[in-house]
């Protein structure tokens, strides 16, 4: 069976690739399967799949949270209603300063008419109409990032980071030295995402001096995710894809 995960970027897309390929085993592959053809048409947008078994995988970034429904409109839906391309569908979408139930209504409204409803962390059987005029079954999943508190995948990450005594002090005086930094960068610094990326950029800048001019994702590997219980904790579901 096909499943299919949507998330923002292409950060999220790395560091799910990473942590499921640890947890579940699913491993890159190179070949689609057979009339199922999602492919990315803008920089910011990426699709990869993997495979487990019998299963394939794809990982969708679409490019952030506002080009959800658009790229479900124009990509997934189609392949769907006419073809049964895939047995699950995971949202995954960062908080920001929105209340868990705000996202919830948002998750059900941009994947319809296939997917209606959507609840954080709990698959969710869902009923389409196909090419065929024929009832389709579908699972739904929303993943809100972080569940417990405010931020994005970056404020996840540094929680993971903090799970270690020594580095959460690294964590605390990074947020510290960005919070001093706003008083006189706030060009730079103004908006909440972007603190919360600096944050996250000095921690590992002070963790991995030596790969501070390399490519996000050389960082993302750099750090055993499949150890932190945070990711567990969140990520719990969708290891169950």
């Amino acid at each position: 069976m096909n499943k299919l995960i949507l998330c923002e970027g292409e950060t999220d897309a790395i560091l799910l690739s990473y942590f499921l390929g640890k947890v579940a085993g699913w491993k890159f592959c190179r070949k689609p399967p057979a009339n199922v053809a999602i492919k990315p048409d803008a920089f910011e947008e990426s699709a990869n799949w993997y495979e487990k078994g019998e299963d394939r995988l794809l990982i969708c970034a679409v490019g952030g949270k506002d080009n959800v429904g658009s790229f479900f409109e124009k990509k997934i839906q189609r392949p769907v209603v006419d073809a049964g391309a895939f047995s699950r569908i995971a949202l995954v979408l960062d908080r920001d300063e929105s209340e868990i139930q705000s996202i919830e209504s948002h998750a059900s409204s941009v994947c319809k008419p296939v997917i209606n409803t959507m609840r954080n962390n709990e698959w969710v059987q869902n009923v389409y109409i196909d090419a065929y005029g024929t009832e389709q079954m579908i699972e739904g999943l929303l993943v809100v990032i972080p569940t417990e508190h405010e931020g994005a995948l970056e404020t996840l990450m540094l929680d993971s980071i903090a799970e270690d005594p020594y580095n959460s002090v690294i964590v605390d005086k990074a947020g510290a030295f960005v919070e001093d930094m706003k008083k006189v960068a706030s060009k730079y610094l103004g908006s909440r995402r972007n603190a919360i990326k600096a944050h996250l950029g000095v921690t590992w800048a002070v963790q991995y001096p030596e790969k501070v001019f390399k490519l996000i994702n050389e960082q993302i590997l750099s750090v055993k995710w499949e150890e932190s219980e945070v990711l567990h904790k969140c990520f719990a579901q969708l290891e169950k894809i």
